[in-house]
């Protein structure tokens, strides 16, 4: 409805600005020579650009950008456990070596 009712107010000021168009046509009559052209009049309507470059350069960065994401979070956890792992490993080292000689 509110759209509705711009459009009428722009088709009335169109028609205003025309009648106003006459009346100085009227006073100039060199401008008769070429068309009046009435600015400010309505709205301009956005067009709708192609997009699908773009949606698929987008879709191609956010898969990368989810990649990335998840190498960084398993290189994260590698080396969050990295400490533990290597205390594990030398204790298990020593064990398999000091295991035979104490059992001797």
């Amino acid at each position: 409805m509110a759209e509705e009712e711009k459009i009428k107010e722009t088709v009335e000021e169109a028609t205003d600005a025309a009648e106003v168009a006459e009346e100085v046509s009227e006073e100039s009559p060199v401008e008769e020579a070429g068309e009046l052209i009435a600015y400010d009049i309505g709205t301009p309507m956005v067009v709708d650009p192609f997009m699908e470059p773009f949606e698929a350069s987008v879709k191609s960065i956010r898969r990368r950008a989810q990649l990335i994401a998840r190498n960084q979070k398993l290189d994260s956890g590698f080396t969050a456990g990295a400490p533990i792992g290597v205390a594990a490993g030398i204790l298990f080292a020593l064990i398999l070596v000091l295991a035979p000689i104490l059992w001797m």
